[in-house]
């Protein structure tokens, strides 16, 4: 256990540092998945996601500002795949998709804007350093980029759109990532941690770099029966200021929002689940005044495919 216990120590210090994040941006949003461990030799996953997320108030460090709020929400959609390489080492990507970013305006005169297309596509390898079947522990790590390969500088009626509605982040992002887990009969315990760094833009309508992200996961999961399984997932993201034109940091970015993330799995069939998630946020503190995301929701089906199994 003394793993488990440097690690919870470290997220200890880590959720007590100073740190900024942001509730909308462009890109694909993150999403709360219990599970980031790799998977089997020989194994491929194929997960299509659906995301519904909603924002209408806006704060000033931890309180509510007050301000005539604006809406803003999205309807996203995106499938994950991985691959075993080896019984320690697998492949991940995600490609995503925005049916629409909306963002509604409480301001006479001003017109609604909406932004939609093909987001960031991401890749990951993850290796389990740690992979105990019999004392049932891991530890996994994960490298990772995300491409902006979706529709950016994206302008509906010539107007151009903000960068919060555009579909793609418009910027190459590097990632990295651990994943720990205990196991227990019907129970487990699990850490994630998560750091992001992000290239600056230069592009036909934008001068800008993202803020680093930082997030940290504790979680516990829990099998009501043999189909049943839930997970309740406390998730801390912290966000750096951004960067704009002439090295100018927008004051009105960055923050950290604490989320209650509840999920509930479903297993149809031994390799066939659906997964059900509420992404509730406890506590926010942002930089300046900015809108924060009220509530979303989630929907995910898994199907896996064994192909080490002896074909006749």
């Amino acid at each position: 256990m003394r793993l488990y216990t440097l690690l919870f120590l470290l997220l200890s210090i880590l959720f007590s540092a100073k740190a900024e994040a942001q509730c909308c941006g462009a890109g694909n949003p993150l999403n709360g998945f219990g599970d980031v461990s790799g998977i089997q030799r020989k194994m491929f996953q194929v997960s299509p996601y659906y995301k519904y997320s909603y924002s209408d108030q806006y704060y000033e460090g931890s309180k509510q500002a007050d301000v005539s709020p604006d809406r803003m929400f999205y309807n996203f959609l995106s499938v994950d795949m991985a691959y075993g390489l080896s019984n320690r080492m697998s492949i991940h990507g995600q490609i995503g998709y925005f049916i629409n970013k909306t963002k509604l305006y409480n301001i006479e005169g001003w017109n609604d804007m909406t932004g939609y297309g093909l987001g960031d596509a991401e890749l990951n390898l993850r290796y389990s350093v740690i992979k105990n079947i019999i004392k049932k522990h891991e530890l996994t790590l994960s490298l990772g980029v995300k491409l902006p390969v979706g529709v950016f500088d994206q302008e509906v009626d010539d107007v151009k759109l903000p960068i919060s509605l555009q579909p793609s982040s418009g910027s190459l992002k590097y990632n990295a990532s651990f994943f720990a887990s205990k196991r227990y009969e019907k129970f487990s315990v699990s850490f994630k941690g998560f750091a992001e760094y992000a290239n600056r833009i230069n592009s036909k309508n934008f001068d800008y770099k993202y803020g680093n992200l930082y997030l940290f996961s504790v979680y516990g999961s829990y099998n009501i029966g043999r189909k049943f399984n839930t997970i309740l997932q406390l998730q801390y993201e912290y966000r750096d200021k951004a960067i704009r034109e002439n090295s100018q940091i927008v004051e009105s970015s960055g923050g950290q929002v604490l989320f209650l993330i509840p999920q509930l799995n479903y297993t149809i069939i031994h390799d066939l689940s659906v997964s059900l998630y509420a992404y509730l946020p406890l506590y926010r503190n942002m930089n300046g005044i900015q809108i924060a995301n009220k509530y979303a929701i989630s929907f995910r089906i898994t199907k896996s495919f064994n192909f080490n199994k002896n074909t006749k």
